[in-house]
Order: C-alpha cells, then sequence, then structure tokens
C-alpha cells in the first residue's frame, strides 16, 4: 500500500491475461504486496526500492532492472522511485493451471535477463494499444511467455516443500510448547510467509492445525489406551491443553463426544 502523501498517476491497458500499468508517485512508498492472481514483472525509471519476499529473501532493485513478482508469494517494498512499470501476467498464459509458480530471481548480471529487457522496450506500449489486432496481441502473448520462462526459473515444488517440512515439525513436535515463530523458522519461511502458506493451502492458521493434530493425538490415546490407566486431564496436558474446560469442548466439537466418554469407551473393553 502506498504512504498516505503519495499522489498516484496510473496509465493502464491490456486484458485479463496480460495487462500493464504504468504509475508515477511524487512521494516515496513503503508497503507490502500480498499474494494476487497473476504474476508482476516490475521495473523502475529511477531511484532504487528494496523488496522482501515472505521467506526472507530480499533484493536491491536499481532502474531498469526487471523483477518478478511471484503471483503465491507476499511481499515487503521500499522505494522513492518516481515512475515504475508493471507487467501483470497471469498464470494460465504461462501453463500454470493450478497452483501458481514461485519464480527464482536471477542475478541483476545475469545475461538471461538481457531478451527480457529487450521485450519489455517493445511489448509495453503495443499491450497498451487498445487498436492492436487480436492475432497482433495474441502473437504478442506468446512472445512474453516464452521470454518470462526462459529468463525465470519456476520452482513449484518450494512452496509444497516448505508446507510438507511445516507439517512434519508440527506432527514431531506437538507434545511440546511450540509456536508460530517455531514452525516458520522449521520451514524456512516468516511467521506472516507460513500464516499466508497455510491460509492459501489448509484455509486455516498454522496454530489452529497444530490444535487440531494435538486433539488427533489425545483422541488416538485415549481411545487405544490398552491396559494402561490414563486420566483425561494427564493425557490433555501431555499434549499441551493447559485449559480443560477449552480442551474438552474442542474435543467435543471434533469428535462429536467428550474425552472422559472416549475414555470409559477404553475402559470398558479392557479385559
Amino acid at each position: 500500500m502506498p504512504t498516505d502523501d503519495a499522489a498516484f498517476e496510473y496509465q493502464t491497458g491490456g486484458d485479463d491475461e496480460l495487462s500493464v500499468r504504468r504509475i508515477r508517485t511524487n512521494g516515496p512508498q513503503a508497503g507490502t504486496i500480498g499474494p494476487r492472481p497473476d504474476h508482476v514483472v516490475f521495473w523502475l525509471a529511477d531511484g532504487h526500492a528494496v523488496v522482501t519476499a515472505d521467506d526472507g529473501e530480499r533484493w536491491e532493485v536499481r532502474p531498469g532492472q526487471p523483477v518478478v513478482l511471484s503471483a503465491s508469494v507476499a511481499y515487503a517494498f521500499e522505494t522513492d522511485a518516481t515512475a515504475m512499470t508493471l507487467l501483470h501476467v497471469a498464470p494460465a498464459l504461462l501453463g500454470d493451471a493450478d497452483e501458481s509458480f514461485r519464480f527464482v530471481q536471477p542475478d541483476p548480471t545475469d545475461n538471461r535477463t538481457e531478451p527480457l529487457r529487450t521485450l519489455l522496450r517493445d511489448a509495453v506500449d503495443r499491450v497498451l494499444d487498445d487498436e492492436l489486432p487480436d492475432a497482433e496481441r495474441r502473437a504478442l502473448k506468446r512472445r512474453v511467455a516464452r521470454v518470462v520462462l526462459s529468463t525465470y526459473t519456476r520452482a513449484r515444488s518450494d512452496v509444497e516443500q516448505r508446507m510438507r517440512r511445516a507439517i512434519a515439525f508440527v506432527h514431531e513436535h506437538a507434545s511440546d510448547p511450540i509456536t508460530v515463530a517455531d514452525i516458520a523458522d522449521a520451514c524456512g519461511l516468516s511467521e506472516r510467509g507460513l500464516q499466508d502458506l497455510f491460509r492459501r493451502r489448509l484455509a486455516i492458521t498454522p496454530m489452529h492445525y497444530l490444535r487440531e493434530a494435538r486433539l488427533d493425538r489425545v483422541h488416538l490415546e485415549l481411545a487405544t489406551g490398552g491396559r494402561r490407566i490414563v486420566t483425561v486431564r494427564e493425557v490433555a496436558h501431555r499434549w499441551q491443553f493447559a485449559h480443560l474446560g477449552r480442551f474438552a469442548a474442542a474435543y467435543r466439537a471434533r469428535f462429536g463426544e467428550s474425552p472422559r466418554e472416549t475414555l470409559a469407551r477404553t475402559a470398558h473393553r479392557r479385559p
């Protein structure tokens, strides 16, 4: 989001698959850019910017240096630039039909970026041209897709691997007093990045997932206690439930019975 004292002027054009936004502002900006429906390739006409991804990766951006913002990633930014251009590219245009790829940013001196720079100099005005014939627009989209994919390495597995590491850590340490920060550290994300990842993938928070995992472990222990005599309080405390009233309510909501009812059924089956 821009700062309040930054006056904006926009020039926009294109369609849902490929569009351009030119921005001019008379004041510095700082804020965040959350996960979006499309990937964005942006570059500055002047000034500089600092962009930080939700996993902590950070880039210093200079004028004319194209940088890709992956659709599935949240970023923080600071910039003193007064003019910038953003090329919005729908994931479907890049053959990405379901979960958005995360792109790896090349080094600014990498010669792979030169074809992209050439393309951007040629493409922007054509994307903005409402009179561009449909056949030419389709050809332009194919060219943009080809150059973007040859410039930036795709890393879909990065998101999946981080999610797997986070979930594995939760299950391995469910009996420990872990925090959101602990889970984030285990999978190499910021706390905010972890929250966004769980919201996108599971529609819940990491702590909600941890609570559900702990409830499952309590239920398993109460339901399969065998010959060992246990109490609800003992098992609940072992899985980090300190408030027995809230624990019992959450347990009933998940399993349709109270912890004591589960334990009573287990005791009834003991020889």
